[in-house]
């Protein structure tokens, strides 16, 4: 098994590709602690993983003191971080137009509120930031070296999406690309990985007049699996990606190819 022994922690672990992450990194021997500002969603993956010894616990992403206060009880319980998974993550916030996207001619930018642009930030940047700066701080103490995997998106390498979100996704790989220089003398790799179209609650959100373009653009013809996404996972979490760092893996069909 490729994470045997490994203590992995997931945000957003409740539900979509988060939850399929904390199966697969079960499945490869990791004891997982699964965050999500949603408790009984996490729960729910919980009672999923199986033997183990694996908790969930609640956490805000956005809110750093509510970070802080999950990785203390990882560290309560565990002792040590050799994974971080950085999954939580939105889509669209209250007041960024997304709502109106119709009678808007499509714009949706011109009629975004200050506050939805930075919840998009908080939680998609913020939240990668925070969650990587409390890892860290306990793969450092160890002096064992680590992993960190960041979820980007196609929409953070090409305008598939719409402003405060591409923003937000581009940022995740500025930030891997940062602290892939910053911890790799320390023995920490970070990379990320920049899902296509993947069949999740997020997914299905779209409108099918949004979705049908984007599959017909790409060129496997399917939507992604979860399962699709937690596999670049393990890889990227594994010594099989022992000189990989500063990376991004984009399992998207080929919608976009670079």
């Amino acid at each position: 098994m490729r994470l045997e022994g490994r203590i992995a922690v997931i945000t957003g672990a409740g539900s979509g590709i988060g939850r399929a992450i904390a199966l697969a990194f079960a499945r490869e021997g990791a004891s997982v602690a699964l965050l999500d500002v949603r408790e009984a969603a996490a729960q729910q993956t919980l009672a999923l993983l199986g033997p183990g010894k694996h908790s969930a616990l609640l956490c805000d992403v956005a809110d750093g003191a509510s970070v802080v206060r999950a990785f203390d009880a990882i560290d309560a319980s565990y002792g040590r971080i050799d994974v971080v998974v950085n999954n939580a993550g939105i889509d669209t916030t209250p007041g960024d137009g997304m709502d109106k996207l119709i009678e808007n001619r499509g714009l949706v930018t011109p009629f975004m509120s200050d506050a939805a642009f930075q919840r998009m930030l908080a939680v998609n940047v913020f939240g990668v930031f925070a969650c990587t700066r409390e890892g860290v701080r306990r793969m450092l103490r160890e002096q064992r070296g680590g992993a960190i995997v960041n979820m980007s998106s196609v929409a953070g390498l090409s305008a598939l999406a719409v402003a405060h979100y591409s923003a937000s996704k581009s940022a995740v790989l500025g930030f891997t690309r940062a602290t892939a220089r910053e911890f790799g003398p320390h023995g920490i790799r970070v990379n990320a990985i920049c899902p296509g179209v993947i069949d999740t609650p997020m997914a299905a959100r779209v409108p099918e007049a949004a979705m049908k373009p984007l599959l017909a653009a790409t060129p496997l013809r399917r939507i992604g699996q979860p399962e699709d996404i937690a596999n670049a996972a393990v890889y990227l979490a594994s010594d099989e990606a022992s000189f990989v760092t500063g990376q991004w893996l984009s399992p998207n069909g080929g919608l976009v190819m670079c």
